[in-house]
């Protein structure tokens, strides 16, 4: 059986078998009833949740001749040519690919012609976020002063990208995934229907991938329908749509919380073994992992993903985000999420999934800048359930670091003493070629930096610094480099200090001294501060000069 003769099949006929939306068809039912239908619709939603469909059935209702309160008679000429796809007076429009100006001009000739055989004449425009500017500002016009005999319905996945004065015209209907169990009761009838025996763990697999999707749903389930035969199982159901069931994701979780990491690492080692696909397996624990942080916020961030759980799931969710702190939950997502890039690099798949598990089960715990910083985007990892160490990050430490000299230590409670204390220029300049010393060992090319660089002023416990190059004050006010330095110049101070680095022009300052009582520097000193500064921060050298 073919996939989309299924949905065709069992698509409704009529507002009494919409599944779901019932916002939406009692409005809908409501104005039909009172003789109020309007010109024009905007369906707006995910796609599969009823938008066509409900387009269709509004247009056979209001053309229906024996209709009886909102409900069409599928018996009459006008249910019978609608029904069967042959009206001439409802036209379905695609607008993917009837996109130009022209197109919409042509459509506007022929409003005006009036129905052939119905009362209405019906325009049902199909993601018609996909028009030019040019068809959108033809169709306004329409829009504005239709025939009374047209209607237009107009439906879109991408609201965004309808303009508003398209909007503003429009009776406007969102459109809402499905709960996970309406899905399931239709999939049930449909398997009933077709004489089909598949137990109510497989309709939910199918009714959770397809995403709040009933279009969605019913292809998968015609998929399934048509590569098995009447008796369908739980195990085949997942080796065609290469999921797991949700449960696997709720067991690892539980595993994970209560710090198990022997039984977590056999789970995952026996979902390979059975064959599962691990990136699949992974995408879905990390959707649980999310909708448990937002049960953990609050019961009620629920509506947001009930469409996925049956309310059985709902209770067990709640009662595990109650035995887990929020540090642990956003820790171990952060864990998988970097997991999920590695997965198909890895000679062994297993081995990132294994290794967030160690991880987020305590048993490793992430130290290192690279592992406990986050990638751009993705949320901070708490780390206040590890011990924590001191461990220089890269930006620190590209060379061997070494301690700070005797000289220059000072103990933390002397610069606990002194913190909010003001510091003066001079006293900074005094001890400036004593900090550049200390700077080498630790990072060599910071170090570098600093030498082609004034103090232009003291406030309190800021160092403003100059330089003449973007690129040098980028380096100095990178947020590891500064932790460095204000680091090693506390304790050679004393005193808590906040380096901050800016451009001469930004300062107002001149371009043509390296440092005061400098003598003026000519083109050529200039090029060779320059190069000479290069190599050092490189660490290079010149080959040939020319």
């Amino acid at each position: 059986m073919d996939s989309t003769t299924l949905y065709r099949k069992y698509r409704p006929k009529n507002f009494a078998e919409i599944i779901g939306q019932k916002h939406i068809v009692q409005t809908l039912v409501n104005s039909i009833k009172n003789n109020r239908v309007g010109q024009a619709y905007l369906f707006t939603g995910p796609r599969g949740t009823g938008k066509t469909s409900i387009a269709r059935i509004l247009a056979k209702t209001v053309n229906c001749e024996n209709l009886k309160g909102a409900a069409n008679c599928e018996k009459c000429p006008a249910c019978e040519l609608i029904g069967e796809g042959k009206s001439l007076d409802i036209i379905e429009i695609d607008a993917a690919s009837y996109t130009g100006v022209d197109n919409i001009r042509e459509l506007r000739e022929t409003i005006s012609f009036p129905p052939t055989s119905l009362k209405y004449k019906v325009y049902i425009i199909d993601e018609v976020h996909m028009l030019s500017k040019g068809a959108f500002n033809a169709l306004l016009k329409t829009l504005e002063e239709p025939p009374s005999h047209v209607i237009f319905i107009l439906a879109t996945t991408e609201i965004h990208k309808v303009p508003e004065t398209i909007i503003s015209r429009c009776q406007r209907f969102d459109f809402a995934r499905l709960p996970i169990q309406n899905i399931i009761e239709k999939l049930s009838l449909i398997a009933q229907s077709e004489k089909v025996e598949i137990d109510k763990d497989s309709l939910e697999m199918i009714a959770i991938a397809a995403e709040g999707g009933m279009r969605d749903a019913e292809s998968m389930l015609g998929q399934i329908i048509a590569l098995e035969d009447k008796n369908i199982t739980l195990k085949e159901v997942e080796e065609i749509l290469g999921t797991t069931d949700r449960k696997f994701a709720y067991e690892m979780s539980e595993l994970i919380i209560d710090n198990e990491t022997s039984k977590a690492i056999e789970k995952i080692n026996l979902l390979l073994t059975d064959g599962y696909d691990l990136q699949v397996f992974n995408k879905t624990l990390i959707n649980y992992l999310r909708q448990l942080m937002l049960l953990k916020i609050s019961p009620e961030l629920k509506s947001y993903f009930t469409y996925e759980l049956t309310s059985e799931q709902l209770e067990k969710m709640i009662a595990q985000a109650k035995k887990v702190e929020m540090p642990k939950i956003i820790s171990i997502i952060n864990l998988f999420l970097d997991a999920q890039d590695k997965i198909s690099s890895f000679l062994l798949p297993q081995l990132p999934l294994e290794i967030a598990i160690i991880k987020a089960t305590g048993q490793f715990p992430e130290e290192t800048q690279e592992s406990s910083q986050p990638p751009a985007g993705r949320p901070l990892v708490e780390k206040s359930q590890f011990k924590t160490q001191n461990v220089p990050t890269k930006a620190e430490s590209p060379e061997p670091s070494m301690p700070i000299t005797k000289e220059a230590e000072v103990s933390e409670e002397k610069i606990s003493e002194k913190n909010g204390t003001a510091l003066s220029i001079e006293s900074v300049h005094e001890k400036w070629n004593h900090f550049l010393e200390e700077m080498k060992p630790h990072n060599h090319s910071l170090k570098a930096l600093l030498s082609n660089c004034q103090i232009s002023s003291v406030n309190g416990q800021e160092v403003m610094l100059c330089t003449s190059y973007d690129f040098y004050k980028d380096r100095l006010n990178d947020a590891g480099n500064r932790a460095t330095m204000e680091k090693v110049l506390g304790q050679i101070l004393g005193q808590k200090v906040i380096l901050r680095t800016v451009t001469n022009k930004e300062a107002g300052r001149a371009e043509t001294k390296k440092d005061a009582g400098d003598p003026p520097a000519s083109e050529a000193g200039k090029k060779n501060t320059l190069l000479q500064s290069a190599l050092e921060i490189l660490g290079g050298k010149v080959v040939d000069e020319k």
